[in-house]
């Protein structure tokens, strides 16, 4: 339950990540202690902006933030290929259940934010209070198209806004 909406989230997991997948957001986790997870955290990220060409909210999770004498990769580095590839970024630690709560809840957010965007006064129409996400026009997608390609790097570090 979220903004008093209730939502169901299903969870896949994979050692790949093909191109027919047709997902609303992809979480990312790697392990702060182990360089190699990052590494393949980066090319992950890479092929699902660049190679596979998705729109959807990418989520990098840096986990095992509690093991702090054995961290192998900064906040700093793993905030950049957030930044680099228009991700979101958050730091968890799932031994001791820090921050998970709000990594769902923030995932929850942007996979809503990126399926009903706030309408942009001047091209749509406001809409009723009680109106649901419904289909964009032609203008609006456009609209979203331009407003991407144009806007400057977003902080990776907020799931909860866009």
């Amino acid at each position: 339950m979220l903004d008093g909406e209730e939502s169901m989230i299903e969870f896949t997991e994979g050692p790949t990540v093909s191109q027919e997948s047709n997902y609303d957001a992809y979480i990312i986790v790697f392990s702060v202690t182990d360089r190699s997870s990052f590494d393949v955290a980066a090319f992950l990220m890479r092929h699902l902006r660049v190679e596979v060409g998705t729109d959807r909210a990418i989520i990098l999770v840096a986990n095992k933030v509690d093991l702090v004498r054995q961290r192998r990769v900064t906040n700093s580095e793993a905030r950049e290929l957030a930044t680099t590839f228009d991700g979101k970024y958050t730091e968890t630690s799932a031994a001791l259940n820090d921050h998970v709560d709000d990594l769902l809840v923030g995932t929850l957010s942007q996979i809503r934010f990126q399926l009903c965007p706030p309408p942009t006064s001047f091209l749509t129409p406001p809409s009723s209070p009680k109106s649901k996400c419904r289909t964009p026009s032609p203008l609006s997608l456009f609209s979203r198209f331009v407003k991407y390609a144009t806007r400057k790097s977003n902080s990776c570090d907020n799931l909860l806004l866009q």
